[in-house]
């Protein structure tokens, strides 16, 4: 007797849906470049990881020429100025590197070249801030 049962191999896929984190672009892309070698090497497809690397080659390029669209910066000036030390001035000044960390807590795109420079702007321009040093900013009463 022959034997009439014939494997039949299925295609089965996998869909992952897997968030990009836009504040960490380039670690994002590292890990999805790494997962595709990972792939090739067991000959599996990489079509879909190779959509997602190029996208955020994209974005990454947009952001190294300035062509992205910077956040909004009444947001920005809203977020600094519920920021503890403007709420309660005081005698020492804040450093800008201090007010950039406090946006990104606070949700804030900080993935932009030059962001340091476009705070700076903000700051330098609100009412009741005054700039005493190279990125060190005073609430005056």
């Amino acid at each position: 007797m022959e034997d009439t049962h014939q494997t039949h191999q299925e295609k089965a896929e996998v869909i992952l849906d897997i968030p990009v984190n836009e504040n960490k672009l380039r670690e994002e892309l590292s890990f999805y470049t790494e997962l595709a070698a990972i792939f090739k090497e067991y000959d599996k497809d990489t079509t879909q990881l190779d959509f997602v690397i190029s996208h955020l080659q994209e974005q990454i390029e947009e952001y190294n020429e300035g062509r992205a669209v910077l956040p909004d910066r009444k947001e920005i000036e809203m977020v600094i100025r519920n920021h503890p030390y403007f709420k309660n001035p005081c005698d020492y000044p804040i450093r800008l590197l201090t007010v950039l960390k406090y946006l990104r807590r606070k949700g804030i795109n900080m993935n932009y070249t030059d962001i340091d420079l476009y705070v700076d702007a903000i700051l330098s321009a609100m009412d009741g801030v005054k700039k005493v040093g190279r990125g060190l900013y005073m609430a005056v009463k």
